[in-house]
């Protein structure tokens, strides 16, 4: 679901979702992750924002991200992420031979009279962090979700996530600790 606010609170930290139409595993192959490390530099060097912490799930997207005052308001820069993830994502679904999700993806780009392929729900998540207990409460949530699904056993574990960055000082992808 949206969260549209009337105005836009930059300088502010949000936890962020974003899920693949009808919920299709896309982030199998290492190749799909990096698609969400590049939109990462691409904030962090464009923006300034910052990754605090964040999992890829096969599926979905959470994010805990600081959003600069040069950034563009969140609706935005989540509409251009899912643009251009969308882009690569069907490039890559066309090098694998994955002809049934691409039929799939364009089958509801048809439905909803948009663009040739449909690869992200249309809403998406974002809630400004307005206190630590909050930070923390998303935090845990973003570091446990891959566990409750049954990904792995510890959250350290699951190398998509920045809980090995929190928990054992390092991760895949370096973030801005809060501690």
């Amino acid at each position: 679901m949206a969260l549209r606010k009337k105005h836009f609170v930059a300088n502010g930290i949000y936890f962020i979702t974003f899920t693949i139409c009808k919920w299709v595993k896309i982030f199998t192959q290492e190749k799909y992750y990096q698609l969400i490390f590049k939109w990462f530099d691409y904030q962090k060097q464009k923006y300034e924002n910052k990754i605090h912490g964040f999992v890829i799930m096969p599926n979905h997207f959470h994010g805990l991200i600081y959003i600069s005052e040069k950034s563009p308001p969140i609706s935005k820069l989540i509409q251009n992420a899912k643009r251009f993830l969308a882009y690569d994502i069907v490039k890559f679904l066309k090098e694998d031979s994955k002809k049934d999700l691409l039929d799939l993806f364009a089958e509801k780009a048809r439905k909803e009279k948009g663009s040739k392929y449909k690869v992200f729900e249309e809403r998406y998540d974002a809630k400004i962090i307005d206190n630590e207990d909050l930070f923390w409460q998303k935090l845990n949530y973003i570091h446990n979700n891959h566990c409750k699904s049954g990904l792995c056993d510890l959250p350290e574990n699951y190398i998509y996530s920045s809980a090995s960055n929190y928990i054992l000082g390092e991760g895949i992808y370096g973030v801005d600790l809060i501690m």
